[in-house]
């Protein structure tokens, strides 16, 4: 209840901020151009009109688009104005120019500001339609990095300018006055085409503000917005859902638990605080007239116009960079399988609550739920009354002198809300693993329950089970984790692109960063480009190149 009134008086006082401050989403990725197939890492700003970062938006929203549409998108977590994550380019995305679209809730996407990325399809002819042209060596414009285009701070790198293959040196990054926050990529900088990056430098000078989203600002986490179906049965649709609750729970760890509050015009809300990674989703939905009806979910993502693309041009000289390039992702292990996770907000429903485990070993086997809970488990109880089972907990008061059975309690299997307790009568218990008991109260949204159980399976077995009609399982787009690749070099023959990334370093102030950078098993030019702010907003831009030989 303490987190409800919390979360109430947050969104009272950034709803009497909305119209004054905005909200416009920056993203730097590890690099410009990629294979189709590649991994993107990115690092998310959240910017006023004044360049500032803001604390708005706990979530923002990332498309990959060309002019026939978008091709992949990505929900990265936010806090305190900033965010970083990863998504993959589909392999069989055709060859062109892209536009990287970022928005959250409270803003809409900006054309201007957004990243070009240059995407090669080395396994197909396939192109973006209109969006290619093939030119000859007189009308090839050379590459553009930032360099001098960009407001530079006064960081100071130190790095040999030329390596040997498979050597180790170190990234000295300077200290400055004032703390501050990096974003560092190295990557091999072949001849390919691509379009001068956007710097954080220049977007924070724009101070155009954005147009307003269309939906309600996420400050806690991402709202997933659902659609009642099925409750015509009587003739007459039903847009109030006061007598529906709707139940939101991913199968693992019980750490997003969620009910929904009606939204108007048949739909229902989930505020939730963020939910990571690809996960199934278990939906299901409760009329008190014992109406069958489910949800569907709506998807988050806009689909903004992505303005003009400038087409890509290519010549016959950079077939040496794409063979090369294809190489690399063939052979080398995926970047994903390598990369170093960060800390990530957390928000779980029981986290640090007291529970008791009951560990079902090889000995202690009974063949049902059932029986399992009348024969092993004292504190709970399995009943019958008429048609429906029930589970009843054994809860104490406050000092523990008094013990009450309850039958109010949420009871979950691997995480997901299960509200029909006869699917787990006759369940083989020979598929649990433990049996976890919370003998406290616990708030869910507008409800509460006077205790917890969470029957553990070995396998996540819950998705398994016969769901009635009113239940759903779905495939679900999280928010991507935040990770960093910090240069491990994958067994065999290097031939790494990128040689490290991190999406948001701590630089203190007189102190310094040094960074161990490994080259690969090829010669070529590589960059180093380190862009971010100091602690009082001011933009910082550097960039070094070296070789290896």
């Amino acid at each position: 209840m303490k987190k409800t009134l919390i979360i109430s008086i947050m969104l009272l006082l950034a709803a009497s901020l909305s119209g004054r401050a905005q909200e416009r989403i920056f993203v730097i990725t590890d690099r410009n151009t990629y294979i189709a197939g590649d991994m993107v890492f990115c690092s998310v700003y959240a910017l006023d009109d004044k360049g500032r970062q803001t604390g708005f938006s706990a979530v923002s929203y990332l498309e990959l688009i060309s002019a026939e549409g978008s091709i992949t998108e990505a929900k990265i977590g936010m806090f305190n104005g900033r965010g970083a994550g990863s998504f993959r380019i589909p392999a069989g995305a055709p060859t062109g120019n892209y536009r990287l679209m970022g928005y959250t809730a409270r803003s809409a996407a900006s054309v201007e500001y957004s990243q070009v990325l240059t995407v090669f399809n080395t396994s197909s002819t396939a192109r973006v339609k209109d969006g290619v042209a093939f030119v000859g060596d007189s009308e090839l414009r050379p590459a553009s990095r930032a360099g001098s285009a960009a407001a530079r701070g006064d960081l100071g790198i130190s790095f040999p300018v030329r390596m040997q293959q498979g050597k180790e040196a170190i990234l000295h990054i300077a200290s400055l006055e004032q703390d501050a926050n990096l974003v560092v990529s190295v990557f091999h900088d072949d001849d390919l085409p691509h379009e001068t990056p956007v710097t954080i430098a220049q977007f924070a000078q724009e101070a155009s503000a954005s147009s307003e989203g269309s939906r309600s600002a996420e400050y806690e986490g991402e709202i997933i917005y659902a659609s009642v179906e099925g409750l015509e049965a009587d003739g007459e649709s039903d847009n109030n859902l006061e007598h529906v609750t709707a139940f939101l729970s991913t199968a693992g760890s019980p750490e997003n638990i969620y009910v929904g509050k009606p939204a108007g015009n048949g739909q229902v809300r989930f505020y939730t605080g963020n939910i990571y990674g690809d996960r199934e989703l278990v939906c299901e939905v409760v009329s008190m007239y014992g109406k069958k009806c489910h949800i569907n979910l709506k998807s988050p993502f806009t689909r903004p116009s992505p303005g003009t693309i400038p087409v890509l041009k290519l010549n016959a000289s950079e077939r040496g960079d794409l063979v090369s390039r294809k190489a690399s992702l063939k052979d080398s292990a995926p970047l994903d399988t390598l990369v170093e996770f960060l800390p990530k907000r957390e928000d779980l429903l029981l986290a640090g609550q007291s529970f008791k485990r009951y560990h079902l070993d090889d000995y202690t086997r009974f063949p049902t739920i059932k029986e399992t809970c009348t024969e092993f488990i004292p504190e709970l109880k399995m009943n019958k009354s008429g048609s429906s089972w029930r589970l009843r907990l054994t809860v104490s008061d406050a000092t523990s002198s008094r013990h009450y059975q309850q039958d109010n309690i949420l009871v979950l299997m691997d995480g997901v809300v299960i509200t029909d307790h006869g699917m787990l009568a006759n369940f083989d218990a020979t598929l649990l693993e433990d049996i976890d008991l919370y003998q406290q109260a616990v708030a869910m949204g507008s409800l509460s329950f006077n205790g917890v159980v969470n029957f553990v399976s070995k396998k996540n077995y819950v998705t398994a089970l016969p769901f009635p009609d009113n239940t759903r399982v779905i495939d679900f787009k999280g928010v991507s984790y935040p990770v960093a690749y910090l240069g491990q070099a994958p067994s065999g023959k290097d031939l790494r692109q990128l040689l490290y990334w991190h999406p948001s370093l701590e630089l203190s102030s007189h102190s310094d960063l040094r960074i161990p950078i490994k080259t690969p098993d090829y010669s070529g030019k590589f960059r180093i480009v380190i862009q971010g702010t100091k602690a009082n907003g001011t933009p910082l831009y550097e960039e070094f190149p070296f070789e290896v030989e």
